[in-house]
């Protein structure tokens, strides 16, 4: 079974969630890519557009979205990048960067990571637009497309962790 994660959770700091998602031992440049922002400049680029529309700081600069495709997937990464990217571009419903990083160096379970910046290129704050059921149902029409297994949804709540099964 592959999961979709949507993490509300943002205890690390966009530049230091990047060195991680970007960390050698995970990723690759064939694992990196970016909708909206160059993926070599995307701390720059997410931070200049929060900064043109708020002068302080945000509590959470970006959103994290983790597909996991299920254990020991054994498909090739250009395969693995283009379903990723296609993902990625569903998650956004607006004008919103997104940073992706495929993590495929030692692991079983091959996985992307989404960084949505929490503020669109017009400004305008992050809001979930679509339920997640609709998420769900986007992500596995691309799945089945692969012929990959389909999701569920792992969403962290107010303070709870929750298996959403419908």
């Amino acid at each position: 079974m592959s999961i979709l994660k949507f993490e509300t959770r943002t205890p690390k700091s966009l530049k230091t969630m990047y060195g991680y998602l970007v960390a050698p031992t995970k990723t690759d440049s064939r694992g990196i890519f970016g909708i909206g922002v160059n993926p070599s400049y995307a701390v720059e680029e997410m931070t200049f557009v929060q900064q043109a529309f708020y002068k302080q700081e945000l509590t959470h600069p970006y959103v994290q979205v983790i597909l996991s495709l299920g254990k020991n997937v054994a498909t090739d990464l250009r395969t693995v990048r283009r379903l990723c990217e296609e993902v990625g571009k569903i998650l956004v419903y607006d004008e919103r960067q997104v940073f992706g990083a495929i993590h495929f160096k030692n692991t079983q379970y091959i996985h992307c990571h989404y960084l949505l910046n929490y503020v669109s290129v017009k400004g305008e704050l992050y809001r979930q637009k679509v339920s997640l059921v609709t998420y769900k149902k986007q992500v596995n029409e691309i799945l089945v497309r692969y012929s990959l297994p389909i999701t569920a949804i792992y969403y962290y709540g107010q303070g709870y962790d929750s298996l959403v099964t419908y």
